[in-house]
């Protein structure tokens, strides 16, 4: 009797996985319907078999390694160690909003970990000064991933979290333990002042807030060994603190490492070296002018 009941766990339990092991191209497809459905009951149910999938691929040894490049609706960043790979993208829902999603897979200590990341961007009380786990994660879409140097277990990251009014970049530190543990959140800005505000205390990430019809650059520089980022502003010196209409001034903010700290130094002039060109964005015509 105990060796039947044993014996349809095993066969449900297989079941289960095999419903989870998807192709790549099946993945590729549920990515696009994830995206592009009009029907929000797809998408959601897309993206969930999406998840499912892409947890279950990542939790076969080494696949982490592999690019997927045929997984066109998510962005893939490998660690410049190749320690662990984070996968992330986003699903809107019926209003039009973004919901973001999130996988850091890796083999530590000869095991193989795949760590779910819970987006909770709007329901951080304090963004720039908490540390945070997987399940609150403050969910942002990564494009770019530097080493940090004298820190072996810290990785910078730069996101993207778009919104209906507002959108964000975000300059993150992610932390990885020798055994897989991931936060979110270092103490390794020295910066006083940002975005108009002084800083009552060193802020753990930061965190770029502007009008959602503009375009604000936040790209690492080669040549220069520096974060590059347009300078965001009101319109109007009376405006300061409402993000609601600060975009691009057409200047430029930089963030470089020196003895274990990412220092803010402001007004900076570079030459890209046609590696990396940075433009300033179009601006939105309904917005105040300038006087």
């Amino acid at each position: 009797m105990g060796r039947c009941i044993l014996l349809g766990l095993f066969l449900f339990l297989g079941q289960l996985q095999a419903q989870d092991s998807l192709s790549l191209d099946e993945l590729a497809k549920l990515g696009r319907i994830t995206l592009e459905s009009p029907i929000f009951a797809e998408r959601d149910s897309a993206n969930q078999k999406f998840l499912n999938g892409l947890q279950s691929f990542l939790s076969v040894e080494g696949n982490y390694l592999k690019p997927l490049p045929q997984l066109t609706n998510m962005l893939r960043l490998e660690s410049p160690d190749k320690r662990f790979a984070i996968y992330t993208w986003q699903r809107p829902d019926a209003e039009g909003v973004y919901q973001r999603y999130g996988i850091v897979a890796g083999e530590f200590k000869g095991e193989t970990k795949v760590t779910l990341l819970v987006d909770q961007l709007e329901k951080i009380p304090e963004l720039q000064f908490d540390r945070c786990k997987p399940e609150e994660w403050p969910g942002a879409i990564y494009y770019a991933i530097r080493p940090m140097k004298g820190e072996k277990e810290k990785y910078l990251l730069l996101g993207l979290a778009m919104g209906k009014e507002l959108n964000r970049k975000v300059i993150e530190i992610i932390e990885v333990g020798k055994r897989g543990k991931i936060s979110f959140g270092s103490r390794n800005f020295k910066v006083d002042e940002w975005m108009d505000k002084t800083l009552r205390k060193p802020p753990l990430r930061l965190v770029l807030t502007y009008n959602a019809k503009y375009s604000a650059t936040v790209r690492w520089n080669e040549n220069a060994e520096m974060v590059i980022m347009d300078h965001l502003g009101p319109p109007e010196p009376k405006m300061k603190g409402f993000y609601q209409v600060y975009g691009p001034d057409f200047s430029y903010d930089a963030l470089y490492w020196e003895d274990g700290w990412w220092h803010l130094k402001s007004g900076v002039s570079f030459n890209t070296g046609q590696v990396i060109e940075i433009k300033p964005p179009s601006l939105p015509t309904d917005l105040p002018k300038r006087e």
